[in-house]
C-alpha cells in the first residue's frame, strides 16, 4: 500500500470548492477521500484556529462546533473508572487466537467508554513482545505481528463503530521500561518493517481513518514523536488516513513535532508543551497545518463525533453481557502448559482439595499503570473453586507465600550498628556512587523513607546502611527492597537483592513494585547486613527505600495442607507495570521454594502461573500440571475454577516463546537489553520470538502457540496451491478431534521462505480456533497474500520466487504436516 496522504492548501481548497485537483497534484486515493464535511470545516477555520485544534484547546473551537475530544487509556477496560468491565489484559486477549471474540471486546469497549462519555479510547495496545523484561509485555499483543495485527483490527474496527476513535499504541519499536523516555532503539529497517510496523500496518489496512500514538524511545537516533521517516511510513507506506498523536511526556520537542507530523500534538499532562502560536510563527509550513488539522477533523466526522455526540456518563455501564464476555475471554486465554498423568481437570471422585498461594483477595486482576482496570465486585480464585468444588470437597486454603508485595519494615529490635546501638549506621554521600567522604552519617532505627532522610543532600545522592542482624527464627526468610532508585542488600556476604525501581509504584497504580530475596537464617546467629542505594535511577524528583522482612515462613502450615489433601492449586504471582522491567526471569520471593515443597508431599500438585508472561520453572518436572493464567481482569477467579474442574476446555495459546533461562531468546546481553548508556542494540533483527528460537536453534521450555487441551486433535492432509496471477497461496488442511470430549484447538499455519529471501526458518501465515465434538472432523482452508509471504528489503517489499514449505500444526515446533509449494 503506497498511498499519498500529505494534501497542499492548493488541493485542499480544490476539494471544498468540489474542483478536482491539477493534474499532477498530490491526491489522496479515491478510497481515501475525506469527508467532504471535513474539507468544508477546514475551509472556514482560521490558521489560529487550526493550532487550536492541534493543540488540543477545544474551548477556543466552540464557535465552530467541534466537539471536545475525550479520553481514556481502554486496552482492557477504562482505566481510572468504575462501574465499568475489567477485562483481560492485552496479552491474555492476543492467547485467546480468537479474532471473533476480540472483535466483541473492541464493541464492548467502545460501548462502554461512549457510556462513560468518552470519544476517543486509547487502545488498543499492539506493541511487540521483543522480551520478558519489558514491564509492560502483559499490554501487548504477543511476538508475532501477523497475531496481534489480526486481532488489534478486529478490536479497532468494532471499538469504532460505536461511534468513538481508537488509538492504536504505541509506533514504534517500544520494548522497554528502562530509560524509555530517551533510549536510543538501534533497528533494522527490515525489522521495523516487517516485525514493529507490519502489526499497524494490517489493523491500518481494515481501518485507515483511526488513530496512532507514537512511543517514547528514539529510533535510530531521532525521537519516534519527532521522526519525520516514521511518519512517512505510518502515513504514507502503511496508509494511515486519522491522526498521530504523542504520548504522555514523549519527546522534547512539539512543534518540531508538529512539523515532522505530529497531528494532535496537545495530547496530555506534563511534558514540553505547544506555545500559544507557536505553530503559526512560520515554524511550521501551513500546509503541514491543513494536513494535520483535516486528519483530526476527518476522523472525527467519519467515525460519528460529529454526528453521535457523548452524553453524561452513566454510574455503571457494565453490563450482563459484558461480564459474560469477561469470562469467556479468560477461559478462551487460559494456557495448559504441562499435564502430566491427565491431573486436570480436577477428578470427581476429589475428596479434598488444598489452595495455596495468593488465591484470596491478594490475587492480581492486572498489570499496573495505564492498563489496569479495577475490578469492582468480583469473585476470587478461591471463592471461585470453593462454590465450584461444592459441599462434598473440603477445601482447604494456606496462603504459603504473601506473593510479590512490599514486606513489613524491618524492626529496629533486631538491628545493631557496630558500635552497638540500636539500627543501623548510614552514611550519604554525593552522587550516584555511595564513595568518598560522606556528606553525613546517621544511626536511624531501620530503613523507611520516601524523602531524603537528612537535611542537605543534593539532586543526585547515594547511601549506605550497614550493621547486623540477628534473626528470631530458623529457617528461610523473605527480604524485600521497595525503592524508588537502585538498591541492593547483601547479609553475611551475600547479595540477596539488587535491582531498579523507578518509583515504588507508578502514579496510576494501583501495585508497587518491590524486589525480593529470600535466604536461609539461623534463631540468635547474628549475621552482617548492607544496603546500597542510590537516587540516581529514579524518576525525577523522587526518592524512597524501605527494608522490609518476613521471618517466619508461611510454606510449613502450606505443606502441612498440601500432605493430608487428595490435590494441591498452587497459585503463584509477579507484579507487572508501567516503569518498570523484570531483572530476574525467576517468581518472586519464595514461591518457587513454595511450589517444590508443596510438590513433594502432593502429587496431583498444580501450579497456577498468575503472572504476565514467561518465568523460570525449576519444578517443572516435579508438578503435574501448569496453568498460565495471565492477569485475567474481573474473571480472574471464574475462568480459573470453570478450566480447573474441566467445565470449559483451556483454550489459549502461547502469544509469546517461553524461555527455559534468562540466557534464551533476543535481549540476553547489557548491549541488547537495557542497552549500554542511551542506545540498546536490536542486533536481532527481525528474529524475534519464536523466529529467534529457530534460528539460533534455542529449544524453549514452551514454544510460541503452545497449549494442550482436555482433548486430542489430529491434523492430516495438508493440500497448497499457488495463483500466480492473484498472488494467493491457498492451504487446506483437515482438523479431527480424536478424543472423548468436546474441545477447541488452534490451527496454525507456518512458512518456511526459501534461502534467497534470506527470512527466518519459520514465521506464522494463518491460524484458526475451531471448536469440535468428539470425533467430528472439519476441513479449514487458509488463503495468504504475497504480502505475507514478502520480505522488506531495498525499502519495499520483495516475494522471493522459490520452493516454500507450509507446515500446520499447534505451535511453532509442532507441525506434523507439511508440503512444498513453488512460488513465482
Amino acid at each position: 500500500m503506497n498511498r499519498r496522504t500529505f494534501l497542499s492548501a492548493a488541493v485542499l481548497t480544490a476539494l471544498a470548492s468540489g474542483i478536482a485537483p491539477a493534474a499532477g497534484a498530490p491526491r489522496r486515493t479515491a478510497a481515501a477521500a475525506p469527508d467532504s464535511r471535513a474539507v468544508a470545516l477546514l475551509a472556514r477555520m482560521t490558521a489560529v484556529q487550526k493550532e487550536a485544534l492541534i493543540r488540543c484547546d477545544f474551548a477556543a473551537l466552540s464557535s465552530l462546533g467541534i466537539p471536545a475530544l475525550t479520553m481514556v487509556d481502554a486496552s482492557a477496560g477504562l482505566r481510572g473508572e468504575t462501574g465499568v468491565t475489567a477485562f483481560p489484559v492485552p496479552l491474555a486477549q492476543a492467547a485467546t487466537f480468537d479474532a471473533d471474540l476480540t472483535g466483541q471486546l473492541g464493541r464492548a469497549l467502545g460501548a462502554e467508554g461512549r457510556a462513560k462519555g468518552y470519544n476517543n479510547l486509547l487502545g488498543p495496545t499492539i506493541d511487540t513482545a521483543r522480551t520478558w523484561h519489558f514491564g509492560r509485555q502483559a499490554e501487548s499483543m504477543g511476538e508475532d505481528p501477523l497475531l496481534s495485527g489480526t486481532l488489534g483490527a478486529a478490536l479497532t474496527r468494532r471499538m469504532q463503530e460505536q461511534h468513538v476513535v481508537a488509538t492504536l499504541k504505541h509506533f514504534s519499536a517500544y520494548t522497554q521500561e528502562v530509560n524509555r523516555f530517551f533510549v536510543d532503539a538501534q533497528v533494522s529497517d527490515r525489522a521495523l518493517h516487517e516485525i514493529y510496523h507490519a502489526a499497524f500496518e494490517r489493523v491500518i489496512a481494515t481501518v485507515p481513518v483511526t488513530s496512532v500514538m507514537m512511543a517514547y524511545p528514539k529510533i535510530n537516533g531521532t525521537f519516534a514523536t519527532q521522526s519525520p521517516a516514521l511518519f512517512n511510513d505510518l502515513k504514507n507506506t502503511l496508509g494511515l488516513e486519522g491522526y498521530t498523536v504523542p504520548d504522555f511526556w514523549a519527546g522534547d520537542d512539539p512543534v518540531g513535532a508538529v512539523k515532522a507530523g505530529m497531528d494532535l500534538g496537545g495530547l496530555g499532562p506534563g511534558g514540553v508543551k505547544i506555545p500559544a502560536g507557536g505553530l503559526t510563527d512560520g515554524s511550521v509550513p501551513a500546509t503541514r497545518l491543513d494536513d494535520a488539522a483535516l486528519r483530526i477533523l476527518n476522523t472525527m466526522f467519519v467515525n460519528g463525533l460529529f454526528d453521535h455526540p457523548v452524553q453524561a456518563p452513566a454510574a455503571d455501564v457494565s453490563t450482563l453481557a459484558h461480564k459474560d464476555l469477561a469470562h469467556d475471554l479468560a477461559v478462551s486465554s487460559t494456557v495448559l502448559l504441562t499435564n502430566r498423568g491427565q491431573a486436570l481437570p480436577l477428578p470427581a471422585t476429589l475428596k479434598s482439595l488444598a489452595v495455596i498461594g495468593p488465591a484470596d483477595t491478594t490475587a492480581l486482576t492486572g498489570v499496573s499503570g495505564s492498563t489496569y482496570v479495577n475490578p469492582g465486585t468480583w469473585t476470587t480464585p478461591l471463592a471461585a473453586i470453593k462454590d465450584r468444588a461444592g459441599a462434598g470437597v473440603t477445601v482447604t486454603y494456606r496462603q504459603g507465600s504473601v506473593g510479590d508485595v512490599p514486606l513489613t519494615p524491618v524492626p529496629a529490635t533486631v538491628l545493631r550498628t557496630t558500635s552497638g546501638a540500636e539500627g543501623l549506621t548510614g552514611s550519604f554521600y554525593a552522587g550516584a556512587e555511595p564513595s568518598g567522604t560522606p556528606l553525613a552519617t546517621r544511626t536511624g532505627a531501620g530503613i523507611d523513607f520516601t524523602s531524603a532522610p537528612v537535611a542537605g543532600l543534593p539532586a543526585v545522592w547515594s547511601a549506605r546502611w550497614s550493621g547486623t542482624l540477628t534473626p528470631t527464627t530458623t529457617g528461610p526468610h523473605r527480604f524485600s527492597l521497595l525503592p524508588s532508585g537502585t538498591a541492593e542488600l547483601v547479609v553475611n556476604g551475600r547479595t540477596v537483592i539488587s535491582g531498579t525501581r523507578h518509583s515504588r509504584q507508578f502514579f496510576l497504580g494501583p501495585y508497587d513494585y518491590p524486589l525480593q530475596g529470600t535466604i536461609d537464617l539461623t534463631a540468635g546467629q547474628t549475621v552482617s547486613i548492607s544496603v546500597t542505594y542510590t537516587n540516581s535511577t529514579a524518576d525525577a524528583g523522587a526518592c524512597g527505600l524501605t527494608l522490609g522482612w518476613q521471618p517466619k515462613s508461611l510454606i510449613p502450615d502450606a505443606v502441612a495442607a498440601a500432605r493430608t489433601s487428595d490435590a494441591a492449586v498452587v497459585v503463584v504471582n509477579r507484579v507487572a507495570g508501567e516503569d518498570m522491567d523484570h531483572g530476574s526471569l525467576n517468581l518472586p520471593g519464595d514461591q518457587d521454594k513454595l511450589i517444590a515443597a508443596v510438590a513433594a508431599v502432593n502429587a496431583r500438585t498444580v501450579v497456577v502461573l498468575n503472572t504476565d508472561g514467561p518465568v523460570a520453572m525449576p519444578w517443572i518436572n516435579d508438578v503435574e500440571a501448569v496453568v498460565q493464567l495471565w492477569y485475567a481482569g474481573r474473571a480472574t477467579g471464574t475462568a480459573l475454577a470453570a478450566v480447573l474442574f474441566g467445565d470449559a476446555d483451556p483454550s489459549g495459546r502461547l502469544p509469546v516463546t517461553f524461555p527455559v533461562t534468562a540466557s534464551q531468546g533476543p535481549g540476553a546481553t547489557p548491549a541488547t537489553y537495557p542497552g549500554n548508556g542511551p542506545t540498546v542494540s536490536h542486533s536481532e533483527g527481525h528474529l524475534v520470538g519464536y523466529r529467534y528460537y529457530d534460528a539460533k536453534n534455542q529449544s524453549p521450555l514452551f514454544p510460541f502457540g503452545h497449549g494442550l487441551s482436555y482433548t486430542t486433535f489430529n491434523l492430516g492432509s495438508l493440500e497448497t496451491s499457488y495463483n500466480a496471477g492473484s498472488r494467493t497461496l491457498t492451504a487446506a488442511v483437515t482438523l479431527t478431534n480424536s478424543g472423548s470430549r468436546e474441545g477447541t484447538d488452534v490451527v496454525q499455519l507456518y512458512a518456511g521462505l526459501p534461502a534467497g529471501a534470506e527470512a527466518e526458518p519459520r514465521r506464522l501465515i494463518g491460524f484458526r480456533k475451531v471448536t469440535l465434538a468428539p470425533g467430528a472432523s472439519t476441513r479449514l482452508t487458509f488463503s495468504v497474500t504475497a504480502r505475507d509471504l514478502s520480505v522488506w528489503t531495498g525499502g519495499a517489499w520483495k516475494l522471493t520466487s522459490g520452493s516454500y514449505t507450509v507446515y500446520a500444526g499447534r505451535s511453532s515446533r509442532n507441525l506434523p504436516v507439511q508440503r512444498v509449494v513453488a512460488v513465482s
